[in-house]
């Protein structure tokens, strides 16, 4: 980066002969003129900014907005790992007790992870805007993924980010595939769950 001149009067660069102020860090809107009497830095060389970086050299992708993903879409999976015939011999319950208390636990799982996601949001759009990428989209809308899905934030957020730097769809396609699958995944373990929960609660002495 440049080092940046202090603040004074300057030689505009886009008005010869007239000065214009410079702050430390930008310039003011009006110029004048100089005066001959008094000696001014209108010599000088006008102070450089760094210009920012092309579009083009903006790295769209960032760690957290994958992690933002996986946690989103493990609610879809995290059944697989609760069998409804184990659930019911859970030892001081009925069967019925105790498949209970596993989707009671599923569920509060399933939260953690949603909440966890949207803290990854929030820590996406942080490193965005580090990066030089304006105004990104808005990570609250990570929120709806306790009521819907992350899928709002996850398109909302690569539209902008392929708008600035031409590149960014990659989280959606990811998001995408990972969502359909899990829905694919959720659907036969619903179908397997209550056919052996219908089974243990029907069977049980």
């Amino acid at each position: 980066m440049t080092r940046q001149a202090p603040a004074g009067w300057y030689a505009d660069p886009g008005e010869p002969g007239q000065l214009r102020w410079w702050d430390g860090s930008d310039w003011a809107t009006d110029t004048v003129a100089p005066q001959n009497a008094a000696p001014t830095p209108a010599a000088a060389p006008a102070p450089q900014v760094p210009s920012p970086a092309p579009a083009s050299r903006l790295r769209p992708g960032t760690v957290w907005i994958w992690l933002a993903i996986v946690a989103s879409v493990l609610p879809l999976y995290t059944g697989v790992f609760f069998d409804a015939a184990s659930l019911a011999r859970i030892d001081g319950l009925t069967p019925s007790g105790g498949i209970a208390a596993g989707l009671v636990l599923l569920v509060a799982v399933d939260l953690v992870l949603v909440a966890i996601a949207v803290l990854f949001a929030w820590l996406d759009r942080r490193a965005l805007r580090r990066r030089g990428i304006d105004a990104p989209f808005a990570w609250g809308w990570a929120a709806l993924a306790f009521v819907a899905t992350l899928g709002v934030y996850v398109v909302g957020r690569s539209v902008v980010v392929r708008r600035r730097t031409g590149r960014g769809l990659a989280p959606l396609w990811g998001w995408l595939a990972a969502t359909l699958l899990g829905l694919v995944v959720f659907a036969a373990w619903v179908t397997v769950f209550s056919d052996a929960a219908w089974t243990a609660v029907t069977t049980a002495r």
